[in-house]
């Protein structure tokens, strides 16, 4: 019999297409809930670490990134559809997706105690609802709408607020609402998705309110749909973004006055009918003195700890006599895009994580089995990259004893040789004999999957090892083949199974590539790649 649906409440913040203003909203709505004292636990549709990043700072918790494609562990097809959410309720969901949310309805700590070593009965929080995000278009997604907004919505049981980017826009928004709220994509199988409302954004004038009140009154009145909120342009917050999104979360937020924003949603958005739409209570507790009286200024600049970007294991599955393994992870400016599910999966797998920065430490911690470098900015930080010599020099070292190191898009870009940026040649670590230069157009975008190469990774070839995750990067390897002694990692697919490269580079013990991996979707790829850590220690101290 299939498990049931999580049952936390909540909801999914679906738009009709990128820059409609969802991140803006809900980041407001975080805010809005804070200040009411709900505990609200943020999720993202999709690979994107940005807009994480930015939940995870305003709750204090790790906010995960929720995907119906990536979340499995199998070679893509052109005939693959998405789970259908079928009548009377909603398909069973994977593994893994059920794994991540599974951590997000954990108890979590309150945001001012995120730094006490271990959680207690007393401090804990149980969350109230949960607020996704979703990615694009809310049915956009990838090879027959897998992995899309809707399609996530409608495996999780959980209802859509619909966006509206009604800038430029008067009665035509009915059109546009009334398109989306009765598309029925395939999967669906003709059971209609929940809304639980919609909302416009960028909207210019008291004026203009009003008409796209009247003018979407007759679709509110019959589908049942109520408009919650008309969000207008002046108030929001300006957003600064870059070459691979928004400009992070790190960067922005000691500027962002959060009881502002709070009072936007609450002035424009009936998030009273909204949450009990969702299911969620109103109120659940008074936020502490302190809490209440910090809320109209922004706390002060403080770097996000690992307790509140990342979640903990569930099992460790460490034995009396069993020492987790010691895994250095790159984390600081350059290198931050990791998924917050990465940590506790290594957990669960006998290892441990610990953090160190390649720009300023001058080696890697001690007694470490292998070392990984998640994606991030390194471009933006290239000179304090290059002129780290210690810690080349301590990865050289390491590495010539054999120690496993993984380096994924950023984090690849590290272990070359060298980066060209802007006609200029920055030294990185010098790991694998390659280079890359940093463009002006994208060089890649997309869902991906990928088996590894035969002779790689040994251990885990008794049947082939497929990984699913994504690549989007502006950067690329000089043209040339792989150097001497390099080999590459992976054998690259597109999500309709449609094969497009070897991707990657190995030398020795070191291994990079474009690919993000989802962790629960590559979780045999990380029990291999730690076997290797293990042999590692083992063949140090026999």
């Amino acid at each position: 019999m299939p498990r049931p649906q999580p049952s936390l409440p909540g909801l999914v913040i679906g738009g009709t297409g990128s820059n409609s203003g969802k991140t803006t909203l809900t980041l407001a709505l975080l805010c809005a809930l804070h200040e009411r004292g709900l505990v609200a636990r943020a999720a993202k549709t999709g690979p994107d670490y940005i807009d994480a990043a930015f939940h995870a700072a305003l709750t204090g918790q790790p906010a995960a990134n929720l995907d119906t494609w990536m979340c499995r562990e199998s070679a893509p097809s052109p005939t693959e559809r998405p789970l259908s959410a079928g009548a009377g309720g909603s398909a069973r969901l994977p593994a893994g997706l059920r794994r991540v949310f599974e951590r997000m309805a954990l108890p979590e700590l309150p945001l001012e105690d995120t730094t006490t070593a271990l959680p207690t009965s007393h401090n804990l929080l149980v969350p109230d609802m949960v607020v996704i995000e979703g990615a694009m278009g809310l049915f956009d997604g990838g090879h027959k709408g897998a992995g899309s907004t809707a399609h996530l919505a409608g495996l999780l049981g959980l209802p859509l607020l619909l966006v509206l980017n009604a800038g430029g826009m008067g009665q035509s928004v009915a059109a546009l609402a009334e398109g989306f709220l009765h598309h029925r994509p395939a999967w669906a199988k003709n059971k209609p998705l929940s809304f639980l409302g919609i909302v416009c954004t960028h909207v210019g004038s008291a004026r203009h309110a009003d008409l796209l009140r009247q003018s979407l009154a007759p679709l509110c009145k019959s589908s049942g749909v109520p408009l919650l909120g008309l969000m207008p342009r002046q108030g929001a917050p300006t957003l600064p973004a870059r070459h691979l999104g928004l400009v992070e979360a790190r960067e922005v937020l000691p500027d962002l006055d959060r009881h502002a924003l709070a009072q936007w949603a609450e002035s424009h958005c009936t998030i009273d009918m909204l949450l009990q739409r969702a299911g969620a209570g109103t109120l659940r507790r008074p936020l502490p003195a302190h809490t209440t009286a910090q809320a109209s200024t922004p706390p002060p600049t403080a770097p996000i700890t690992l307790a509140a970007r990342f979640f903990s294991p569930a099992s460790t599955g460490k034995g009396r006599d069993t020492r987790p393994l010691r895994i250095g992870m790159a984390w600081d400016e350059a290198f931050s895009f990791c998924y917050a599910d990465l940590p506790a999966l290594l957990g669960e797998l006998k290892a441990e994580v610990v953090a160190f920065s390649p720009l300023r430490d001058n080696a890697p911690p001690r007694h470490c089995a292998g070392l990984y470098f998640p994606g991030g900015y390194p471009e933006l930080h290239a000179g304090r990259i290059a002129a780290n010599t210690s810690m080349r020099s301590a990865l050289h070292a390491l590495a010539a004893q054999g120690m496993p190191m993984y380096g994924e898009c950023g984090g690849y870009m590290y272990l070359m040789r060298s980066l060209m940026l802007h006609g200029q040649e920055y030294a990185m670590s010098g790991l694998l004999p390659c280079s890359c230069t940093l463009g002006q157009n994208k060089a890649a975008l997309g869902y991906r999957a990928a088996q590894a190469q035969a002779d790689w990774l040994p251990t885990a070839h008794s049947r082939p090892l497929w990984v699913r995750g994504h690549e989007f990067h502006y950067a690329q390897e000089q043209p040339a083949p792989l150097p001497a002694g390099c080999s590459p990692l992976w054998q690259l697919h597109d999500s309709q199974g449609r094969f497009l490269r070897a991707d990657g580079c190995r030398k020795g013990s070191v291994a990079g590539s474009w690919l993000h991996c989802y962790p629960e979707g590559s979780r045999r790829f990380w029990r291999a790649w730690l076997a290797g850590c293990a042999a590692y220690i083992a063949a140090q101290d026999p």
